[in-house]
């Protein structure tokens, strides 16, 4: 708990600098010096690395004994929640094999308020999209051992979608609004839908011509 209060001390600093500097050498995070972390973003985990150009908004909270490894040009935007209960590391815990890791792909981005319940690895893809709201991503439940969630590159993930224990996605896909992904799913450029979701149709030829595209390119700061 003292830990925790110190990296809320940190999160209150004023300037992202001093937030930069001050998480760096209190706690050994490994963070590139055009990274940004956004004010009252709480950090307190067992490691943490991140890349140059990244950024997290305000109000985030990485809480737990989790591997975390945000890659350069990432963004994280506000409200997010990350986090793993510490006490799985004790040794009663050991059998059940809890491996906390966060992974951010290059040029990726997790817009505002989702939640990633991080007991196993979850891994997001080079330039795949959490957008919109309120996507929910589980790694742990009753009697559950494949945890990891696995999600490709440059995917499309539209709000409120929610992914089980053990499900993936492959790459160039575009996941509907509400979608529940209870499985590995491995196809490429589909939209993707339902519940529980299945491909619906190749978005190949679409993209070809221009359609659905997402890129910072287009993002306005």
């Amino acid at each position: 708990m003292f830990k925790f209060i110190i990296a809320v001390l940190i999160a209150l600093m004023p300037a992202a600098g001093l937030r930069r500097a001050l998480y760096r050498s209190v706690f050994s995070y490994q963070i590139a010096s055009s990274a940004r972390v956004g004010w009252l973003t709480v950090i307190r985990v067992r490691s943490f690395a991140m890349g140059e150009g990244a950024r997290t908004g305000p109000l985030n909270l990485f809480w737990g004994p989790i591997e975390v490894d945000i890659g350069a040009g990432a963004r994280i935007g506000r409200l997010n929640r990350f986090t793993c209960a510490w006490h799985v590391m004790q040794e009663r815990f050991k059998s059940w094999n809890y491996t906390p890791k966060l992974v951010l792909g290059k040029n990726s981005l997790v817009l505002d308020e989702h939640f990633f319940d991080i007991y196993g690895l979850v891994s997001i893809g080079d330039g795949s999209w959490i957008a919109g709201h309120g996507s929910q991503f589980w790694t742990h439940g009753l009697s559950v051992m494949e945890r990891d969630i696995v999600i490709g590159q440059r995917n499309y993930i539209g709000s409120a979608v929610r992914f089980a224990p053990g499900s993936g996605l492959g790459d160039d896909n575009i996941v509907g609004l509400g979608s529940v992904i209870s499985s590995r799913i491995a196809c490429d450029n589909h939209i993707v839908a339902g519940f529980p979701a299945k491909p619906i149709r190749s978005v190949a030829e679409d993209k070809a011509n221009g359609k659905y595209r997402f890129t910072f390119e287009d993002w306005k700061d």
